[in-house]
């Protein structure tokens, strides 16, 4: 047995061995002192562009809440980031710890970084999902202004009436905009201000078309019927449109879905194969690969099956 040991490091393939790790590791130490290098003549200027990005990041998170009236104060905001990067960081380590402490330097970063785009990913959903429904309150508002101005009442006590009778999130918005005219805001800015805290192209359209008869003259009942058939008409069409796409989003999740799935099916049958994919550095090369191009497909379905109205 030693002496078969003493061949082999005798031999030609132990040398080869040898020279491909010593090559492929001097080529890692030179990478780690040139990136170490750039980061220490540049460390001012990456320290303020990290500084910059995080407080551009926290100011946007706060602007979200504040818009959809979850006023938070901006330390909250740095404290969420910084907390959600931590926590996910820590998973990604610990998880990528079973393929050794390289894999638990790439799992930290990559779930670091997730977890880092996390809180504005949720926050721009739930925004999202706000500005759909004030979309969809629109129509119903419409409606109750042209009969309310039909009836006689004025502008701003239509916009009390809407504040009353509609829920979150038109209420919401139409009674900051009562606020602001209370507090000297001229009714018009009050308007246009709404339009800013909700990017919505019927709000838009709407609001426009309010400030231009308001200033020119003209019948705000007529306009709001004629606003209000428009919406409601692209509505039906959107709606038409999003159930024709809902097969390919099905196909979607179901290709993207596959690779994950016998990924699973392998390791119940043979796991000692799959660890393979997590214990080596090709294995890990691989997933990352798989990962990538899976991305990228999605990406591209979604691209296919997105559709403007």
């Amino acid at each position: 047995m030693i002496s078969e040991w003493i061949a082999w490091i005798q031999g030609e393939r132990f040398k080869d061995e040898v020279f491909l790790y010593f090559i492929v590791s001097l080529g890692l130490l030179s990478l780690g002192v040139l990136a170490f290098g750039v980061i220490f003549f540049n460390y001012a200027k990456i320290e303020a562009k990290i500084k910059d990005s995080i407080s551009e990041y926290a100011a946007r998170l706060y602007d979200l809440f504040d818009r959809m009236y979850l006023r938070k104060p901006l330390n909250h905001c740095f404290v969420i980031i910084i907390a959600s990067t931590g926590i996910f960081g820590f998973i990604g380590f610990a998880v990528g710890l079973l393929a050794g402490l390289f894999g638990g330097l790439v799992g930290g970063l990559v779930f670091g970084v997730f977890g880092f785009k996390l809180p504005g990913l949720l926050m721009n959903f739930i925004f999202k999902r706000r500005v759909e429904k004030f979309d969809r309150q629109l129509v119903d508002a419409l409606n109750m202004m042209s009969n309310a101005i039909k009836s006689g009442l004025s502008f701003m006590q239509v916009i009390q009436l809407i504040e009353r009778e509609l829920p979150n999130p038109a209420s919401q918005e139409f009674a900051m905009v009562l606020k602001e005219n209370r507090l000297g805001v001229n009714l018009n800015d009050a308007l246009l201000n709404m339009v800013k805290r909700i990017p919505s192209e019927d709000l838009f359209m709407i609001m426009n078309s309010v400030v231009t008869l308001s200033q020119q003259g003209g019948d705000l009942s007529e306009a709001f019927e004629t606003i209000a058939n428009t919406i409601r008409e692209r509505q039906r069409v959107t709606e038409k449109i999003r159930t024709l796409a809902q097969a390919g989003i099905t196909q979607a999740v179901i290709l993207s879905s596959i690779p994950l799935v016998m990924l699973t099916i392998m390791y119940v049958i043979q796991p000692d194969y799959v660890l393979l994919l997590f214990t080596t550095t090709l294995g890990i090369a691989m997933l990352i690969i798989m990962f990538v191009m899976m991305g990228l497909g999605i990406l591209w379905m979604k691209k296919l099956l997105t559709i403007d109205v």
